[in-house]
């Protein structure tokens, strides 16, 4: 809830009275109770979440009835013309920018907050335009912002928290040198006095009026949002009802009677119709001696005279100290208990004493809080301890009665049968250890990228000391720098950090610190094919010709696969996007850029076309490799969960498994069949067919996978710790 800027000569009391307030009507609130904001569906499309009653967290992605179809085309046609005069510019303004991306943002904002959904123009009937600041934010502002910050823009917007917009244009767009013309707070009083206050009800429209009559634009903006957060201005109609007693009570018989610096949070309190938040409302005032008999204030004393130290009327009449299994005493209007010896009060609540027996009860045994877990056993508490008796198949391998008995012994791969009996890799079944994996080679930390040929693994990355570039032997293992023919040290193959790596036969093209370097099989010299651009990344060839990508310049880059001391063409014409992960077949390149979306081009750079848009990207861990593809589609992972397929032409997007911990690099069999592998940074191999069905897990314990690489019979991974593994397919 918003808190309103108070008078310097407002009294203690009624200071402590609105911090408690504060304290239990939304503290840990990250947003507004019941508002909806833009999301992505795992297939790609917009959808929204809404915020749950308290404040404290967003509900699971769900579509929008009448949900948009992405693109400008759409926003204009469909969205522009039915919205309110207030938001038209904004919305013109998206559609000129001919950005899909950037239309699907507006879209999702739009949508989120019942606008553009088939329910004609304004949204939802009987919703209020949005104010100056969000008509402001949205209109002049959002559509010149950076692409990273204008999706936040959009949803900020359309949220209609005139408080919470005012908000994102001081500290995320004029604190970054955006929007500098843009303050529409001058305009907050009007807004409040003609669009606001006569949506209240009787009592509060009159309080209201008078604030906005005071015209301090910032109390007005702080009413705003403190309004919006209760569910009124601009969401619901003039004649909308709110919920009754406690609420109605408040509002009829306590807000009038206090002064005007504590009438508007018990006004916005109350017309919020949330049951929980008026009565902490009402508790936290009659701690103070306000509305006692639901009058004004100091109203009645019901007959107890002295509420600070009385047990029996501690704080407020009637409010008792409970004696079970304790000494009760008051002071300074609030409970304390001394709980007898072995008990304590672990609900919080004195008015029922210290009700827990902590040397007995499985819920709190030893002290509050302390649960004797059940999981998979019968748990007992005694003499304050908490024991298990584990059911049949089931072990407390960890020996902390707290955790119950957390190992199933018949598919529990580290302890596969009988505690600490580890599979290495395998997989349990029936209490029995499969196959585990094969290790190849260790120490080669800190992988990014994994390719093979017949005979060998080619792995690139970078130490603290040096980079790894080097070939392993697939059948014997055994790690030898592409550089030297010789093991790596210490300090990694050379000075280098290596990015990526591609294969024409079996020499490999590698990018790195020091540009594109092509390392001949037969143990030459390195031919430095190009170093005009800074920070190669993730890089593709078919024999003739290489591509690459560039971390810190954007673009994508073109050299002969023979000649050295190349300087690079860039084929794109963009420069706003670092790195993203390349793909390629006989014709045309595939760039899943940092900014998630997924651009189809042929080898040349020309007929560029966006054809997925809105995956999620993670920034925070980028390696090149997360984009594989066969003949007909594209495969990649994304950092909350799903793997995709996605037809190389745009159509088709399938999401082939979700709920993944952490999926990381992709693999995939050439051939049409077949399967997609990936690696889960939590510890596992995974599989799933191409066309769908069921995941399959390889291999376990594999802890921070990252490279990923497969042939006709083994799949082969990296980890972060440097150890190259195989386990047949």
């Amino acid at each position: 809830m918003a808190t309103l800027r108070l008078d310097s000569r407002l009294g203690v009391a009624h200071l402590l009275a609105l911090a408690l307030l504060g304290a239990g009507c939304g503290d840990d609130a990250i947003c507004p109770p019941g508002v909806l904001s833009a999301c992505f569906l795992p297939d790609g499309a917009l959808g929204a979440q809404q915020c749950n009653e308290e404040g404290t967290a967003l509900g699971a992605c769900a579509p929008v009835a009448g949900g948009p179809r992405p693109g400008c085309a759409h926003l204009g046609e469909a969205c522009c013309p039915a919205l309110p005069a207030e938001l038209l510019a904004g919305c013109d303004a998206a559609v000129s920018q001919e950005n899909d991306a950037a239309c699907d943002d507006f879209l999702a904002g739009a949508n989120a907050a019942d606008l553009c959904t088939g329910a004609g123009a304004g949204g939802a009937p009987g919703v209020v335009p949005h104010g100056p600041s969000c008509a402001g934010l949205l209109n002049e502002c959002c559509a010149s912002l950076p692409a990273q910050l204008r999706e936040a823009c959009h949803a900020t917007g359309f949220r209609g928290n005139e408080q919470i917009c005012h908000r994102f244009l001081e500290s995320e767009a004029r604190d970054n040198g955006f929007c500098a013309d843009v303050d529409p707070a001058a305009e907050s009083c009007d807004y409040l006095s003609e669009r606001c206050c006569p949506s209240l009800p009787e009592g509060a429209r009159e309080r209201c009026a008078a604030l906005a009559e005071a015209s301090d634009a910032a109390q007005c903006l702080d009413y705003l949002g403190g309004a919006a957060d209760a569910g009124r201005c601009p969401r619901y109609a003039e004649d909308e009802p709110f919920s009754a007693a406690p609420c109605e009570a408040l509002l009829d018989t306590c807000c009038g009677t206090l002064e005007p610096e504590l009438a508007y949070p018990c006004d916005l309190a109350a017309i919020s119709g949330i049951h929980a938040r008026c009565e902490a409302f009402t508790s936290s005032i009659r701690a103070f001696g306000l509305c006692l008999d639901g009058g004004g204030a100091g109203g009645g004393d019901g007959g107890c005279d002295d509420v600070s130290s009385d047990v029996n009327n501690c704080g407020f009449c009637g409010n008792v100290c409970g004696d079970q299994h304790a000494t009760p005493s008051c002071a300074a209007g609030t409970c304390s208990l001394a709980c007898d010896l072995g008990h304590d009060d672990c609900d919080g609540d004195p008015a029922n004493g210290c009700e827990a027996d902590v040397r007995s009860d499985v819920d709190n045994c030893g002290s509050c809080g302390n649960v004797c877990s059940a999981r998979h056993a019968a748990a007992t508490c005694a003499a304050g301890a908490c024991a298990v008796a584990c059911d049949a198949g089931y072990a407390d391998c960890d020996g902390d009665p707290l955790t119950g008995c957390e190992v199933a012994l018949a598919s529990d791969p580290y302890n596969c049968g009988a505690c600490g009996n580890d599979c290495a890799g395998g997989l349990c079944d029936a209490g029995a250890c499969g196959p585990g994996a094969t290790s190849l080679a260790s120490g080669l930390a800190v992988p990014s990228a994994l390719v093979l040929d017949d005979s060998a693994l080619y792995l690139v990355g970078f130490q603290p000391a040096g980079g790894i570039a080097v070939r392993i032997g697939k059948l014997a293992g055994g790690a030898t720098c592409l550089a030297t023919a010789a093991p790596p040290g210490v300090g990694g193959c050379s000075a280098d950090r290596f990015e990526d790596v591609a294969l024409i036969g079996a020499d490999a093209v590698v990018t790195g610190s020091s540009g594109v370097l092509r390392y001949p099989s037969s143990g030459a010299a390195a031919i430095p094919l190009t170093s005009s651009v800074p920070d190669p990344w993730a890089v593709v060839t078919d024999g003739s010709d290489v591509w690459f990508t560039s971390l810190s310049q954007g673009g994508i880059y073109r050299v002969d696969a023979l000649a050295s001391g190349q300087s690079a063409q860039e084929i794109t014409g963009v420069f706003s996007e670092p790195g993203g992960a390349l793909a390629g077949d006989a014709e045309h390149l595939y760039w899943a850029r940092t900014d998630g979306t997924i651009v189809k081009l042929r080898k040349d750079g020309t007929e560029r076309r966006q054809i997925a848009s809105g995956q999620v990207v993670d920034t925070t861990n980028l390696t090149p490799r997360y984009l594989a593809a066969d003949a007909g589609h594209l495969f990649w992972s994304s950092p909350n969960g799903f793997l995709f397929r996605l037809a190389k032409d745009g159509s088709d997007l399938v999401v082939l498994a979700d709920d993944q911990p952490s999926p990381a690099g992709v693999a995939v069999d050439p051939e049409g069949s077949g399967a997609v592998y990936w690696v889960n940074r939590v510890g596992s191999i995974r599989k799933v067919p191409k066309a769908g069905g069921d995941v399959t897990t390889l291999a376990v314990g594999q802890l921070d996978a990252i490279a990923i690489a497969v042939d006709e019979a083994f799949v082969y991974w990296a980890t972060r710790a440097g150890d190259v593994r195989k386990i047949a397919k």
